[in-house]
């Protein structure tokens, strides 16, 4: 049976589509007494995937997606005044010029349901569209984490994230990564490989912005990809 496959999209100022894998099997088996039984059937396969806010155990700031369907939107709001964001939480790094500004991050679960046979499924996160100069975010200021385990509030498990305190964040440590660009082909779970159906994993995306970053909106939008096995 081939791969099912759904996306979802998220626009970070994300998609919780759903989708059908049909496959037709036929045959003639031969069953003992020479009786030739022929088969001809449909087999539904449905995958759905699930993008929502979720809590960030670090300072209790839960992030806040608007919309429905298969897009919405996480807005962090006017991120240089005094006081909390919109939603989700603000990092300040005041490193070395070449690395004072701040992360504006979203914590984020992901959920996936499929049935029909497959077994599990991997989970992908990349760019939808190409990077493109101002107000989109370039290619090496989106990241996504996912130190939290998987199903951690079922489990009652304590989320663990990076502290996000240098520019690039802890980029020797293998739970952060730049959010991949448009093209990327998924396929192999970059956020997870393997997900039982009800699982849900906790992650973050953040986005970096350098004081040096002239004043004005700035927008992107990920994808995720949910690809049954």
């Amino acid at each position: 049976m081939r791969a099912g496959k759904v996306l979802v999209a998220i626009a970070v100022v994300l998609p919780l589509p759903s989708a059908a894998q049909i496959a037709t099997s036929h045959g003639t088996p031969t069953i003992p007494a020479t009786t030739q039984l022929t088969f001809g059937g449909q087999l539904e396969s449905a995958i759905t995937i699930e993008v929502t806010g979720s809590i960030d155990l670090s300072g209790n700031e839960t992030t806040v997606v608007s919309g429905s369907g298969s897009a919405g939107v996480i807005n962090f709001g006017t991120y240089d005044l005094a006081g909390n964001l919109l939603t989700g939480a603000k990092h300040r790094v005041n490193g070395p010029p070449s690395g004072r500004g701040t992360y504006l991050v979203a914590t984020l679960s992901v959920r996936v349901l499929f049935s029909g046979g497959f077994t599990s499924a991997n989970v992908d996160i990349a760019r939808t569209n190409p990077t493109g100069g101002p107000p989109d975010i370039p290619q090496n200021h989106l990241f996504f984490a996912f130190m939290g385990p998987k199903n951690a509030k079922a489990k009652n498990q304590k989320l663990t994230w990076p502290r996000w305190k240098d520019f690039p964040e802890q980029r020797l440590n293998t739970s952060v990564f730049e959010v991949p660009a448009a093209g990327y082909v998924p396929g192999t779970g970059n956020l997870d490989a393997q997900m039982a159906s009800g699982d849900f994993l906790d992650h973050q995306i953040a986005v970096w912005i350098p004081d040096a970053q002239p004043a004005g909106p700035f927008s992107t939008t990920v994808t995720y990809t949910a690809t049954a096995n």
